[in-house]
């Protein structure tokens, strides 16, 4: 009888105890819940505010860059109405110096176009400068006319002589004791016909045109030196070099095959092999050019001078 009074009591605080568990986590649960969502209503609040802040500086930037991009405009109207206005005047009033450069590129083409296929005279004091130094400037001159559709040049010295020292007195640059070279340059590319009976197989307008053209660039640059030019003619003859003119044709020669295979094409035709960089990378060779004769007559005192020859 006992026995069975006791089990029923001791189930009942068993159930008791575990109800009690529950509610107890209930509870806990119920805490962390709140807390959980006080957090994320926080987390929310502070983006809501960021999102806010964002948006507020990114239409501020929208601003600022419609004001700038309106001022960019307006002055870059303004700019352009402005040169239009400068070149609309240059043309109707063109300055002296203008008038002048105009000119003279007028003569330089009128004298290029007279000396038609003939080949170039270039005068040179090497002063101090290696005959290698002396062959490498050769080529340079010979790229140039590359540039501009031929295959270079072909030099042949034809004369040397030696300044007179009174002349001296009155020249700058010119050394007493430094011979002058006469060279002559000549198209690579044959320019007209071998004889009555040999007919090129292209037409050989272009090829003169070209050469026209370099002859006239050369005009224009500042190779020319009327003073060594005015020295050379009233010099004394002497002998000729044997040796240097066998180096310029050597250096020349080897630096062609060095670069043959950038340079030129099978076809001797300059239209496939010219037409995208014809401009720029003949005045960037032109530019080139003077800048080594340049250099060199700092360094060695080496003068030079080009002049046409009629034809």
């Amino acid at each position: 009888m006992n026995s069975t009074l006791i089990e029923p009591e001791s189930n009942m605080q068993s159930l008791q105890k575990t109800q009690s568990d529950v509610l107890e986590l209930a509870r806990h649960l119920d805490r962390f819940g709140r807390s959980a969502e006080q957090f994320l209503i926080q987390q929310l609040q502070q983006l809501e505010t960021a999102i806010e802040e964002f948006e507020r500086e990114k239409a501020a930037w929208r601003r600022q860059v419609r004001r700038e991009t309106e001022l960019l405009n307006r002055q870059t109207e303004s700019l352009r109405r402005s040169r239009e206005q400068h070149e609309s005047n240059r043309v109707r009033n063109p300055t002296a110096a203008e008038v002048q450069n105009k000119q003279r590129i007028e003569v330089a083409k009128a004298a290029a176009n007279q000396s038609g296929e003939a080949p170039i005279r270039l005068l040179l004091q090497p002063g101090k400068a290696s005959l290698m130094q002396v062959g490498l400037l050769m080529f340079e001159i010979s790229k140039l006319n590359r540039e501009l559709g031929g295959r270079g040049l072909n030099y042949e010295v034809t004369g040397v002589r030696m300044p007179k020292k009174r002349l001296l007195a009155r020249s700058t640059g010119i050394e007493a004791s430094g011979e002058i070279l006469e060279l002559c340059g000549s198209s690579r590319l044959p320019l007209r016909g071998r004889g009555a009976h040999v007919e090129l197989d292209v037409d050989s307008s272009e090829r003169v045109a070209n050469w026209i053209t370099f002859k006239t660039k050369l005009l224009l640059s500042t190779l020319p030196n009327s003073e060594l030019a005015t020295v050379f003619n009233k010099g004394t003859s002497a002998k000729r070099d044997a040796e240097l003119h066998s180096v310029i044709g050597d250096a020349v020669r080897r630096a062609d095959e060095a670069t043959r295979q950038e340079q030129e094409l099978a076809s001797y035709s300059s239209g496939v092999s010219f037409s995208h960089s014809l401009i720029d990378a003949a005045q960037q060779q032109l530019e080139r050019l003077e800048g080594c004769v340049e250099r060199l007559s700092k360094d060695c005192g080496l003068q030079l001078h080009f002049e046409l020859k009629p034809s």
